[in-house]
């Protein structure tokens, strides 16, 4: 909460889900546009959640919706505090490394940004420790406590199932509770977990089905690829060929994409490679190689298969198993170092380290939250959110709006919005596959929206490729402009995120 204080972040995509929360808070159906029926949102808990608290608090400001889904979302993830310990205690750590699990969930940017910045996150690194913790601790006989969380992982998140399935995967290939070895009993108590689950879920399957035509969200629908074996198989083979581990996981959002982290970013990689391929050091525990495999697969997962790879509201669910890792690896290095050497250099060298660790992930966590400060107050307050509502000022009402980043400009604009890759728009994802184009410009000139909303490289794409178009069609209405602010901010690390959403062009239909 304090971080929410400090940063009021919110992430563009809080904004693409609440304008859908809040119409059907309002009475206008769970919809981005009103009478469109899109699914246009991913997690059904991150949707019905500030929808509820809207219905509640209809007269208040949307002010309070956000944060009430802040504290709640905080509470989720302080709950997991107690998770933890009964796993730490479980395994007879002793309890200073429960209290650096803690340190280590509590300072990682990722887990904690997407926890008050509107996003489910929180709810899905409660559910992975929770199956975690059942998986290390009770017999697969317990199936109900199983089927109650795969069934919130699904809520969560409708690919919960994979991140589910990759964790029990691992536990059971390295065999790391006696009571959940794979035999015909307990697989048939796993399958009745799973019906269980499938049997609380279906309900909502129905609904979305009888009530957009499909259960599937047209957020997974518009950035489907057309996926085979041999795609699959070339995906594996190039990224593994550029592999350099995932560094992503220890820095804050979009650190690698944009740059500006300087040596943070190779010492993210060393740990990231560390805990990806522990499983793979000789006389490591059983749980510890079933974790650090888990977040191996969960890493391959999202940068090869889903392409989620570096979105920051995806990375913690491969964050949660990484960071017992790291805890894991803190014990591993106590035991064989810390209590058997004689020499006391060997001591200080194992103690520096971990301080080294903790004093990376203050440090990362404070400068990501220096940057996500300024960021919010700069770019999505001060530029993004100014357009949406100049587009409100100054479009018709029945206006239709061009632009890829939706979340800020749809909600404040009010606008029927033509995003790329059309989460909100059934029409941007025909004309895509119509057009067989994945350019602006292509689709754009195929759907003649009034207005255009482009950042400044954007723009010269479009303008370089369609120049008859921009020319003869459309005019340059406005532009919104805040990258001297944001050199005067004097950000440490991460500019170079803030400058990409620093300079719009908004062009209007002559």
């Amino acid at each position: 909460m304090f971080f929410a204080f400090i940063t009021d972040h919110r992430w563009e995509d809080w904004y693409i889900t609440y304008r859908a929360s809040k119409n059907l808070a309002l009475g206008n159906g769970l919809v981005y546009n009103i009478g469109e029926y899109t699914m246009s949102y991913t997690s059904p808990i991150g949707t019905l959640f500030p929808a509820f608290i809207k219905f509640i608090f209809q007269n208040q400001s949307d002010e309070l919706t956000i944060w009430v889904y802040r504290i709640v979302c905080a509470l989720t993830l302080a709950s997991t505090s107690a998770i933890l310990f009964k796993l730490m205690a479980h395994v007879k750590l002793p309890t200073f490394f429960y209290y650096l699990a803690v340190f280590l969930f509590g300072f990682s940017f990722l887990v904690v940004d997407n926890t008050i910045n509107g996003m489910e996150s929180a709810f899905m690194v409660f559910f992975e420790l929770y199956l975690i913790y059942l998986l290390v601790t009770k017999p697969l006989s317990e199936t109900r406590l199983f089927a109650y969380c795969f069934a919130g992982i699904m809520f969560t998140r409708p690919d919960g199932f994979i991140y589910a399935g990759i964790i029990i995967t691992s536990f059971i290939l390295f065999r790391v509770n006696e009571q959940a070895l794979m035999n015909k009993v307990n697989l048939a108590n796993m399958l009745k977990a799973i019906c269980i689950a499938l049997l609380l879920f279906t309900p909502w399957l129905l609904l979305t089905a009888n009530y957009y035509g499909t259960p599937i969200p047209h957020t997974i629908i518009a950035k489907s690829k057309p996926y085979s074996i041999q795609y699959l198989i070339h995906a594996v083979i190039e990224y593994a060929k550029t592999f350099q581990g995932s560094p992503n996981l220890f820095l804050p959002a979009y650190a690698v994409n944009f740059g500006g982290w300087g040596f943070f970013k190779p010492i993210a990689q060393i740990l990231s490679i560390v805990t990806l391929f522990y499983w793979l050091i000789p006389g490591v525990t059983k749980i510890t190689k079933a974790l650090s495999f888990a977040s191996l697969i969960m890493v391959l997962y999202l940068n090869v298969v889903s392409g989620q790879g570096p979105s920051p509201w995806y990375l913690p669910s491969a964050i949660t198993p990484t960071l017992l890792v790291l805890t894991f690896m803190a014990y591993d290095l106590y035991q064989s170092i810390y209590l058997r050497t004689k020499y006391s250099i060997v001591k200080y060298i194992s103690i520096s380290g971990l301080v080294g660790l903790s004093l990376f992930m203050f440090s990362s966590f404070y400068y990501g939250m220096r940057m996500i400060k300024y960021q919010q107050k700069i770019v999505e307050t001060g530029n993004r959110k100014q357009i949406g509502l100049w587009l409100k000022s100054h479009a018709n009402p029945k206006d239709h709006v061009f632009m890829e980043c939706l979340g800020y400009i749809g909600f404040y604009s009010n606008l029927k919005t033509y995003d790329f890759p059309g989460m909100s728009s059934p029409e941007v994802v025909k004309a895509r596959k119509v057009l067989k184009s994945e350019k602006y410009s292509a689709v754009i000139n195929y759907l003649k929206p009034e207005w255009i909303v482009l950042r400044a490289g954007e723009a010269t794409e479009v303008k370089k490729e369609m120049p008859k178009m921009m020319q003869n069609e459309y005019q340059l209405a406005k532009v919104f402009d805040v990258r001297e602010e944001v050199s005067k901010a004097k950000i440490e690390y991460g500019e170079p995120f803030l400058q990409v959403d620093a300079l719009f062009e908004v062009y209007h239909k002559k």
